[in-house]
Parts: C-alpha cells; sequence; structure tokens
C-alpha cells in the first residue's frame, strides 16, 4: 500500500510538472516578445496560477479515482482468495487462481473461457464436468403418437396382442400419446487401477394404470473394459435387445424375450469379437393358481442367466441360456417346487448396403415373464391345488431393415408366441399371438424422425377362440 502510494505522488509531480510547463512555457515567450507585458504580469500571474489551480484539483480527482480502482481490484483479489479458500474446506474446486502475484490468472481469468464448462467429454454426445474426470451426457427424445384403432384392444398406447378380445367384436378409437418420450443420463470417468466406470439411468412415462408418470427403465453401474462388474437394473443377459426391430410402436414382437432386471452381472472380453457374460438376477416368477387355493409365488434362489456373443463387421450372434427355481407356497399345505429354463439363439445379419435381418428362436420351460407379451399373465407355472406345473413357452422373431436411400427406411417384422397350457388353466387362457408390422419412416434432418406404420395381432386362447386387431400409428420424434 505505501509503495503504491509512493507512485501515485510521483505520477501526481510529473504531471503537474508537465502542465505548469505548457501553461509557462508559452507565456513566458510572449512576455519576452511583448514590451508592455510588465503592465500586465499581476493579470497573467492571476490566470496562471487559477489554471494550475484547476488542473491541479482535476489530477487529484483522476487519481481518487485511479485508486477507487485498484482498490476494487485488490477487493476482488481477496474476494477470490476467500471463496477459494471456503471452498476447499468444502472440498470444491474452482477454477481461478487466488494469489495475486499470478497476475496472468487474476487479469483473465480461465472461468471466463466456456470451455472450460463445455470442454468435449471422452466419448460421443458428452462434455466433461469442471474439475473432474468425468464426461456426463444428457439425452433422450421427446416423441408423440397418434394412434387409429380399427378394432377393439385393451392397450391404447401400445400394441399388446394379449389384450385382443377373443369373446367380443367391438370398434376402435383414436388415442395421442407422448408416453413413449424419454430421459437419460450417462457418464463415464477413467480409472487407472480398474478401467472406465460408466452409470446410466433412464426413464420413460409408462407409469402405472396408464398415467404419464415416470417409469425407471435402467438404473446400474458398471467398471472395466475386458473385465466388467455390472450392477444395477438392466436388460437382463438372457436377452438380446439389439435385435428389437426399429418399430413405431413401444411394446415390439409378441415373441420376443425381452425384460429388464435387477442383476449383478460379470463379462469378460475372451478375445476381439467375443464376449462372454453371466450374472444372477431378480427371481420373481408369476405363478396361476386355482381360485379356491391361497397362496403366492415365492423366489427363494436367484436366477443364473449366461450369454456368449460373436461381433463383427457382417453383424453378430447370441447365444444366452437361463435357468431357475419356481416355488408356489400355498397358505395350507407343503410349499410346491418346479424348474424353470431356457434358450435363446438370437442375431443381426448385415446383407445390402445399410440392410439387415434380424431374428430369434428362443424357448423353455417357466420363463414366459421373459417374454415380450406373456410377461405379466401368471405364465411361468400353474398351481392346481396339488402340485406345481411349469409352462413351456416358445417365442420367435423375424424382421427385415431396408434403406430406400439417405433419409428413407422401412421395417417389416413378423413375431409369433405360444405357451403350453395344462388342464388347470381356464379355457379363456392365453394360448398363443401373432404380431406383425410394416412401416415407413422418414428422417429429414438430424435428430428428427416421422414415420408411419400399420400393425395387426391375432390372440389365440386355450379354448381355440380367436381375436384379431388392426391399428395405424403416426410418430412424431425428436432427439436431443
Amino acid at each position: 500500500m505505501r509503495s503504491s502510494a509512493l507512485k501515485t505522488g510521483r505520477r501526481t509531480s510529473s504531471r503537474l510538472l508537465i502542465a505548469t510547463g505548457s501553461v509557462l512555457l508559452p507565456a513566458a515567450m510572449a512576455a519576452a516578445q511583448d514590451p508592455a507585458a510588465p503592465a500586465t504580469e499581476d493579470a497573467w500571474k492571476r490566470q496562471t496560477e487559477q489554471r494550475l489551480a484547476d488542473l491541479e484539483k482535476t489530477l487529484t480527482q483522476k487519481d481518487a479515482e485511479i485508486e477507487r480502482l485498484r482498490l476494487q481490484v485488490d477487493n476482488v483479489a481477496e474476494t477470490q482468495a476467500a471463496v477459494r479458500k471456503d471452498a476447499e474446506t468444502r472440498g470444491l474446486w474452482l477454477p481461478f487462481s487466488a494469489d495475486p502475484a499470478a497476475a496472468d490468472e487474476t487479469t483473465t481469468p480461465p472461468f471466463f473461457d466456456v470451455n472450460k464448462f463445455a470442454a468435449k467429454g471422452d466419448f460421443p454426445g458428452s462434455i466433461r464436468i469442471p474439475g473432474s474426470k468425468t464426461s456426463v451426457q444428457i439425452g433422450g427424445f421427446a416423441q408423440v403418437d397418434s394412434i387409429f384403432d380399427f378394432d377393439r384392444i385393451g392397450s391404447p398406447d401400445s400394441f399388446v396382442t394379449n389384450t385382443i378380445p377373443t369373446d367380443i367384436e367391438g370398434a376402435g378409437q383414436t388415442n395421442f400419446s407422448v408416453r413413449q418420450t424419454r430421459l437419460f443420463i450417462k457418464t463415464v470417468t477413467p480409472n487407472e487401477g480398474w478401467g472406465p466406470l460408466t452409470t446410466y439411468v433412464e426413464a420413460d412415462f409408462f407409469g402405472s394404470n396408464n398415467t404419464t408418470e415416470l417409469r425407471l427403465r435402467h438404473a446400474y453401474g458398471e467398471i472395466g473394459k475386458d473385465h466388467r462388474l455390472l450392477a444395477g437394473q438392466t436388460w437382463s443377459v438372457f436377452v438380446d435387445a439389439s435385435v428389437f426391430p426399429a418399430v413405431l410402436d413401444q411394446q415390439g414382437a409378441a415373441g420376443q424375450m425381452l425384460t429388464r432386471r435387477p442383476q449383478i452381472r460379470y463379462t469378460q472380453t475372451l478375445r476381439k469379437g467375443v464376449d462372454w457374460a453371466i450374472s444372477v438376477e431378480d427371481p420373481t416368477a408369476q405363478i396361476s393358481n386355482e381360485t379356491t387355493v391361497e397362496g403366492e409365488a415365492r423366489a427363494r434362489f436367484p436366477a443364473f442367466a449366461s450369454n456368449v456373443r460373436w461381433t463383427g463387421d457382417w453383424g453378430h450372434l447370441q447365444l444366452a441360456g437361463i435357468a431357475r427355481r419356481l416355488t408356489f407356497d400355498p397358505d395350507q399345505g407343503p410349499r410346491e417346487n418346479d424348474y424353470g429354463w431356457g434358450l435363446n439363439f438370437t442375431g443381426s445379419l448385415k446383407v445390402i448396403d445399410r440392410d439387415k435381418v434380424l431374428f430369434q428362436v428362443a424357448g423353455g420351460q417357466g420363463i414366459a415373464d421373459y417374454m415380450n407379451d406373456t410377461g405379466g399373465l401368471g405364465l411361468d407355472g400353474v398351481y392346481d391345488g396339488d402340485s406345481l406345473e411349469s409352462l413351456g413357452v416358445f417365442g420367435g422373431v423375424l424382421a427385415y431393415q431396408h434403406w430406400w436411400n439417405e433419409k428413407w427406411d422401412s421395417n417389416f417384422v413378423y413375431s409369433y408366441a405360444t405357451v403350453d397350457n395344462t388342464d388347470a388353466q381356464p379355457s379363456d387362457a392365453y394360448h398363443a399371438a401373432q404380431y406383425v408390422a410394416a412401416n415407413l419412416r422418414w428422417h429429414p434432418a438430424e435428430r428428427v424422425m416421422v414415420g408411419a406404420e400399420y400393425l395387426f395381432g391375432i390372440r389365440e386362447d386355450k379354448d381355440g377362440d380367436t381375436g384379431s386387431a388392426n391399428r395405424v400409428q403416426v410418430s412424431f420424434q425428436y432427439k436431443f
């Protein structure tokens, strides 16, 4: 502060000398040339003194303003130091230096560079979180579906063939829905010891009771590269979500194995293009029972699933298996058990240009809740009052995607699902379903899709009764 005051005084003296010279020198020269100068000496002195006083006053005001600005700069540095000290005690990070000696940092603080806050992340579409190694991506899409049903169906927002009535006929309806709208957050953090740490949370608006409440789809973390450990809720190891056809319909193919389960999973890269995964998963089973029998399904042991996946330029193949134990605990009588198992062979094969074929062939016992159309119907097994019997299921999917040009594509899907019924089931129990979809999609701009789709489905009951439904759906999707 003392040094600063000395510098200010020197500046003031220099300015005063210069100003004095600029006033006295012209006046002295004029006096030397003008014989009448002595007569006006008193007036000249008064004018000079007044000018000097005015200049000194002006310079004093300027110096005061400079000193005020200097004090403000000092206050900024002190504030930065105080904020940084507080942040450090809280375990936070601030992107500037509070050291007054670092003139280049305090003059042009790094936080004025927007790239410090929006720097490119380590994976596509992500940004780096300031002060950390974590890259984060926020994404999803907004979608509206315009749905026109020609026949009665119990699912207005999704084409669920198990809701097609087989005992009555009725008129369809028009419905607009935004429930497919989706939001996700993904992070990736490098880790030298274990490999990258990935977290992922995703939700849509297919809440319970046909509301637009948020529904959690995925919530998991995974760490590692060639050896990966995952814990949370995501697609079961038994299913292959990558063969889900590009349909506008939220539900998708009737016979597709498609379920998300809380799980603990280990994945290992055996060699380039070959991965092996194994998991212990939520074992909740869905069992039907005679109306005269009181009791409930139990899950005493987790389900075990595993798959091997081959990937190449030609596409991919995956073979998966699952094993589980079904238990029904009646209020009266002994506990009954049975076993469930399944195999699922899936793949995608590239053909001409961008075209590809998707397929799935799956079957087993006691795994109906893993299949798209039969999940939630209590078809894993049936308890007839004496014993528990698991039900056989089969699901097949065949789809073809064709690109007409860079902005137009079509998808054609056929799927079949069936359940082996028992005598203990009622006559109107679900037996089989067929699902057909064909669409035309337009991609006019990046992240924008407009499409129209025709859907047809048939449900068949145990007693042979059938029902069918036709639907046209027009969708608009905007990704972010």
